[in-house]
């Protein structure tokens, strides 16, 4: 990935433009130059029209819930942020904190190392593989079935939450059998993606317990179900909070928290986003925008290229926001709609959206064609017609950041988007192939 970024930034030259290691210690707005003054370490001051913060809010600060007897452990003790090498473990005996997808990246990744693995967890989830046979897990069947999901819920919110659990759990029954005492029930709603957890919980290499309640001393740890484990590490696979105190404190991002979020089951104490779509600041949209808040079930690059391409056009003046007040009352709708959610049991992150709805916001407003060549109206129809091959691979195939460069737009189309998309499609194709054999 880093060669990839690295000759991606060589191939348009944008070296000439980037400053390196520097230290940002605070960015403030001077209200009488209308600009943003960039305070580095060791350097003069920098001012800029335009900022985007892309520190990841979802992820600034480690967060490490409080357990009693903390103090006596006499271990590691180290949040999975600051977890680099699983060698450093080496015949230790660990215990992996959570049950989401740092947790089972973390868990496996110490199998054949760590002399024992423990991954203790409150909740379940649905597991699924990263390749489903049988289940493409592709663009625009993606955001059908999130868009259609995401209306039954709202219309029908118990029962579309029992279909969406079904067909997760369909599909992880497909690929897995799963046993009753590793704790996958209930499940929260966001899925754990894992090709290898389930063979070693099978293969005993982790074993799956219950929370942690206390520690009893030095190395012993007491679990919620009141079993007692020994251990000389403790990994917390627990998630982060967010952290923009670099920003002026006039335009942080981060919301009180309504009543109805602060007192739902899955909220953990975390903060809401106070921006429109979790991109752009309520108090500066024309030149202030975050990148790095927003989940749900994609690629974080697809999300924000996305995102950046709003951003770009609207700064540009090719696309438009809404007036302050309709901006206010889309904030104040999504913080009701994620509260709702949270309030149902599930873990949920402040940086979730609404998928189908945010996808086709950022489409529009970065002026991509998707939603015009893909869609029903008469440009749809013509490019099905001219292209039904491509077009079902479009609609069918891997959703990758080419289709954003394949149609006239408000940005500039790439000439071999199309060859990209095939080559891609093309791969999975015969690497899915090769499996089956």
């Amino acid at each position: 990935m880093h060669q990839y970024l690295t000759s991606y930034a060589e191939h348009f030259d944008l070296g000439r433009h980037v400053e390196l290691n520097c230290l940002i210690q605070q960015i403030v707005f001077n209200d009488e130059q209308q600009r943003w003054i960039i305070k580095v370490q060791d350097q003069t001051d920098k001012c800029f029209d335009k900022v985007v913060i892309a520190i990841g809010g979802m992820v600034g600060l480690p967060n490490v819930p409080t357990i009693e007897g903390m103090t006596k452990f006499e271990g590691m003790n180290l949040h999975a942020q600051t977890f680099k090498r699983p060698a450093d473990f080496a015949g230790k005996r660990v215990m992996v904190v959570g049950f989401g997808n740092s947790a089972a990246d973390t868990a496996t990744q110490l199998v054949g190392i760590a002399d024992r693995i423990y991954l203790a967890h409150r909740h379940g989830a649905r597991v699924l593989p990263r390749t489903l046979n049988g289940w493409p897990i592709d663009h625009t069947q993606s955001l059908r079935l999130f868009t259609i999901l995401t209306l039954i819920m709202r219309l029908f919110p118990r029962w579309g939450e029992r279909t969406f659990d079904k067909m997760l759990k369909g599909m992880q029954d497909k690929s897995f059998e799963v046993r009753p005492e590793w704790g996958f029930e209930p499940a929260q709603k966001v899925p754990l993606v894992s090709d290898t957890l389930v063979n070693c919980l099978e293969n005993g290499s982790i074993q799956s317990t219950k929370g942690v309640k206390r520690v009893l001393s030095g190395t012993e740890v007491e679990l919620e179900d009141e079993s007692k484990v020994a251990v000389d590490v403790i990994i917390w696979c627990t998630g982060y909070k967010s952290d923009f105190s670099i920003i002026d404190s006039r335009f942080e991002p981060t919301a009180p928290g309504t009543v109805a979020w602060t007192t739902a089951q899955g909220s953990n104490g975390k903060s809401l986003f106070r921006l429109w779509n979790n991109v752009f600041s309520l108090e500066k949209p024309e030149s202030l925008a975050f990148l790095g808040n927003v989940h749900f079930a994609a690629g974080g690059f697809m999300i924000f290229d996305m995102a950046a391409m709003a951003i770009t056009q609207v700064w540009k003046g090719a696309s438009q926001l809404p007036r302050r007040v309709q901006l206010l009352q889309d904030v104040e709708e999504h913080h009701g709609w994620i509260a709702d959610q949270a309030s149902r049991g599930y873990n949920y992150s402040p940086g979730n959206v609404d998928a189908g709805k945010w996808t086709k916001t950022m489409d529009d407003l970065g002026g991509t064609g998707v939603n015009e060549y893909l869609g029903y109206g008469w440009k749809g129809w013509w490019f099905w017609l001219r292209n039904m091959r491509f077009c079902r691979l479009l609609m069918d195939g891997v959703w990758t950041p080419h289709i954003y460069r394949v149609f006239d737009g408000k940005r500039k189309t790439w000439e071999g988007a199309r060859a990209a998309i095939e080559l891609v499609n093309a791969s999975v194709a015969e690497n899915k192939k090769s499996k089956t054999c």
